[in-house]
């Protein structure tokens, strides 16, 4: 494997970012992190050279290795990396570092003038397989740091969907969370992830360029119970946003999943043991990350 050195702010490493550390490369997950410390999963083998699927297993790893460890701000378990020891970084918006890219990929992209396209990065497999040969893609998986050019590109994508140029993907890899129907049918009315051709594709549009501290929580609890998407706040920007009518009124339900973007207002879910977060007296959300999500009833 050739040994790849980016020079890169730490505070700048965010979502779809790659690190190096002790023999896989960890994804950096949203945008708040610690000063010292960034909150990543890893997920490539890089002896084995092969992708780490499942959220068990990365946190099993993490645990192997030590660092996962109980933040008492975020009152969690979290996989936390100390920036000062993170050994490579694979820069997603450092085009030097990316393979040529299936010509599919112009259909979403080919409207940005070459100052939006800075704010395009790729990662995932795609961006791994330069370093690690036996990693062979799949999905081109695409990050965007300016909400702007992430609501251009969303605006393209919802063309090339009403058209028929892109479908809906229709066999997901991945159920976590949820079972393989609700996976399917969330995925339906989504075009932030669809197939285009051959090729499947993958987009998350980022709330920031740059790190920030995360907000504490406070308490929390778990809930269980009915969910009615009411509205929608933030469906296509992370964290996705909505708020529900549930058995305690309306909340804010909130994730970091792509799995949970795009939901449409209407929208019944049945969830089990998600965790209820209060950050302040004004602030409590529930959080679709760590739970089991069903879908009820989808309105398309």
């Amino acid at each position: 494997m050739a040994h790849i050195v980016i020079s890169v702010n730490v505070m700048l490493m965010i979502e779809g970012y790659l690190v190096k550390y002790k023999n896989y490369f960890w994804v950096v997950k949203g945008c708040e992190h610690f000063d010292d410390y960034i909150i990543a999963y890893p997920r490539y083998d890089i002896i084995n050279q092969v992708k780490i699927k499942s959220t068990s297993r990365a946190l099993d790893i993490a645990r192997k290795l030590g660092v996962l460890r109980y933040n008492e701000c975020l009152k969690l378990e979290v996989p936390l990396l100390r920036r000062d020891e993170i050994e490579d970084v694979l820069n997603p918006f450092n085009r030097d570092l990316w393979p040529e890219l299936p010509r599919e990929v112009d259909l979403i992209l080919g409207d940005l003038d070459s100052n939006e396209l800075r704010d395009i990065g790729l990662t995932g497999s795609y961006l791994v397989s330069t370093i690690l040969e036996n990693i062979k893609p799949r999905d081109v998986d695409l990050i965007i740091r300016d909400v702007n050019v992430g609501f251009k590109v969303y605006k393209k994508l919802r063309e090339l969907r009403e058209r028929g140029s892109s479908k809906p993907l229709e066999e997901p890899e991945e159920f976590e969370g949820c079972d393989p129907e609700t996976r399917t049918m969330l995925l339906k009315s989504r075009v932030l992830e669809g197939v285009i051709g051959d090729i499947i594709y993958s987009i998350r549009i980022l709330s920031c360029r740059e790190s920030f501290k995360p907000t504490c929580v406070e308490s929390y609890g778990f809930y269980s119970g009915e969910l009615i998407i009411v509205k929608d706040i933030s469906p296509i920007t992370m964290p996705y946003t909505y708020i529900a009518e549930s058995k305690l009124g309306k909340i804010l339900v909130k994730s970091l999943r792509m799995r949970y973007s795009e939901i449409p207002v209407g929208t019944r879910l049945i969830v089990l043991n998600c965790r209820i977060e209060k950050c302040s007296e004004d602030l409590t959300h529930i959080s679709l990350d760590e739970c089991t999500v069903k879908l009820l009833s989808l309105v398309i």
